[in-house]
């Protein structure tokens, strides 16, 4: 998959959609810095499709719906976010007992959590403790690692997604 062809292909169409791209997703969000990473997304995910492209086909459709789904996603999810929080934030003081849970939870999702770091690749794992852990940005984990924020987005993304994907699966639990 990761042959010269399907490389410059896809160089070939990110140019060409990536400032249209951008322009759809600032539309649909509002906001620049989520729109970069709604279009990086979106990139994302057509690379990982490559296979299905056919040279000469006009993407930008493909894209469009990407984007659109994207955005629904992430629209849907910080909605159950909020909800969430609503809901929590309206119920009644915690018993000791359900602290005690919370916390055994918490150290067994803490564990589980070093364990899937622990597994990534170096540079995606030093990314992600970067910023997760150290709430460094990405330009300056960019130049700590000497790479682009860019590919820091991109290995955050990756780690994001391995990491809630894997986590899913050891609670045994389905994606939303």
């Amino acid at each position: 998959m990761h042959d010269t062809p399907s490389m410059a292909l896809f160089q070939q169409l990110f140019e060409a959609n990536r400032d249209k791209i951008f322009r759809f997703a600032c539309k649909l969000v509002g906001d620049t810095s989520r729109a970069q990473e709604i279009t990086q997304q979106c990139f994302i995910k057509l690379w990982e499709n490559m296979h299905k492209v056919q040279e000469g086909q006009d993407v930008f459709p493909l894209l469009f719906v990407y984007v659109k789904h994207i955005v629904i996603d992430e629209t849907r999810r910080l909605y159950r976010e909020k909800q969430h929080l609503a809901q929590l934030s309206s119920q009644q003081p915690v018993t000791e007992a359900y602290e005690d849970d919370h916390s055994l939870m918490r150290k067994e999702f803490e564990q589980q959590l070093k364990k899937l770091i622990e597994k990534m690749p170096e540079q995606r794992k030093q990314v992600y403790q970067l910023s997760r852990e150290h709430g460094q940005s990405h330009k300056e984990i960019a130049a700590q690692l000497s790479l682009s924020p860019a590919t820091v987005r991109n290995h955050l993304n990756l780690a994001l997604q391995y990491i809630r994907r894997e986590i899913l699966t050891h609670y045994d639990m389905e994606s939303k």
